[in-house]
């Protein structure tokens, strides 16, 4: 190819940091998508500079003319297995949890090398990818669960820039990235209730319930359970269950909207429903759907995390919660949620009070304490 042609060119060389799940894994190449990428890299240069030239597509979406071509070296698939509750042996992902019947087999695929190329005869164009496309790369995974730190790329022998993320960031490192997100989430969300075929091997109450309890606020689980399973909630005992207020949030989604989900055995898997109160033209909810704002990006054994602007879109909006056919349940988000606040707080959180003693010897709790202890040393 001639030099004069080659000047039309960016070119940029990743390593991959995480597999990308994947539901196309059995063609050739199957790796990063430029069908994914370029519409999430078009709205992040017009986000950085809205003077680029502009079309729109049929669908009303702005983008941008240059073509991408992504070339995958050393590709490896990893079949992903079922979750199977009854089978401890089986080998199951952290965080994913394999093919559920979607109709679409997913698989992890990882590459070795990966080759993009963008071309555009557009200067301001080219002269956008090669100025902001790391900083694209570091706020950006790609593929399912990519909020959980999955397709996670980025400039290859390049060290991560956490200042080009637009947010306050923490982190720790880790060489176990998958189990540490998931305990560390789970601490954060819904808390941690591990149990063998006995009896209960690990419990540690949420993070966002002690954070509510210092507000005044009671969390949106009590709530629940006070309005539809009152019966089985003076049956049980701890903090959690006992402390109550009239100020009653929904919290947990905050998270990410879990519009319908099953409650386990001890509630008979009653199906909570949540919808939101709004409706639009057609009489459907107005939000159906909320992504996490909570991002993980995993580079080089450390997990970055960082909370964005759209967690917004869910404070002061009030939904309507059913169990099974009951209903009558209105919970409200908080008008304000400072992330960072929150976050604070739960790394100031003392855990041997926070967890009860005789779970101080378990991993989990060691792993617990080792996470917290690292991202408070790095500030």
């Amino acid at each position: 190819m001639s030099k004069e042609k080659n000047k039309f060119k960016v070119e940029f060389t990743l390593k991959q940091h995480t597999p990308i799940i994947h539901f196309q894994s059995e063609q050739v190449g199957a790796t990063l998508r430029a069908t994914e990428l370029k519409p999430k890299f078009d709205r992040f240069l017009i986000q950085q500079n809205d003077d680029l030239p502009k079309k729109k597509n049929a669908n009303g979406s702005l983008f941008l003319e240059y073509k991408v071509k992504i070339t995958a070296i050393e590709s490896n698939i990893e079949d992903i297995e079922k979750k199977n509750p009854n089978n401890g042996k089986e080998k199951t992902d952290p965080l994913f949890f394999g093919n559920m019947g979607d109709g679409k087999k997913k698989k992890f695929i990882s590459s070795k090398e990966i080759q993009i190329e963008f071309k555009s005869f557009d200067t301001n164009i080219r002269q956008a990818i090669q100025k902001y496309f790391e900083a694209f790369l570091a706020n950006t995974n790609f593929g399912t669960r990519q909020s959980k730190g999955y397709g996670s790329f980025y400039i290859n022998n390049s060290k991560f820039n956490k200042d080009l993320i637009p947010y306050k960031v923490y982190s720790f490192s880790t060489t176990k990235w998958k189990e540490d997100i998931k305990l560390f989430y789970s601490f954060l969300r819904q808390g941690i209730n591990l149990k063998n075929k006995y009896e209960t091997t690990f419990y540690s109450k949420p993070a966002i319930f002690s954070y509510a309890k210092s507000k005044g606020w009671t969390w949106d689980k009590k709530a629940i359970k006070r309005r539809y399973f009152k019966g089985i909630l003076e049956q049980q005992d701890g903090d959690v269950v006992h402390y109550s207020s009239s100020q009653e949030y929904l919290l947990r989604d905050l998270f990410g909207l879990s519009s319908s989900q099953e409650w386990g055995r001890d509630y008979r898997n009653a199906k909570i429903e949540k919808e939101d109160k709004r409706k639009d033209e057609e009489g459907k909810p107005m939000l159906q759907r909320f992504q996490s704002p909570l991002t993980f990006k995993v580079v080089d054994n450390r997990v970055y995390f960082w909370v964005n602007k759209t967690v917004d879109y869910m404070l002061n909006q009030t939904f309507t919660i059913k169990a099974g056919k009951k209903e009558g349940l209105e919970l409200k988000t908080p008008e304000i949620f400072d992330f960072n606040d929150f976050f604070e707080f739960t790394f100031s959180i003392n855990l041997r009070s926070h967890i009860k003693e005789k779970y101080h010897n378990q991993k989990e709790y060691k792993d617990l304490e080792k996470m917290l202890n690292k991202i408070k040393e790095n500030g």
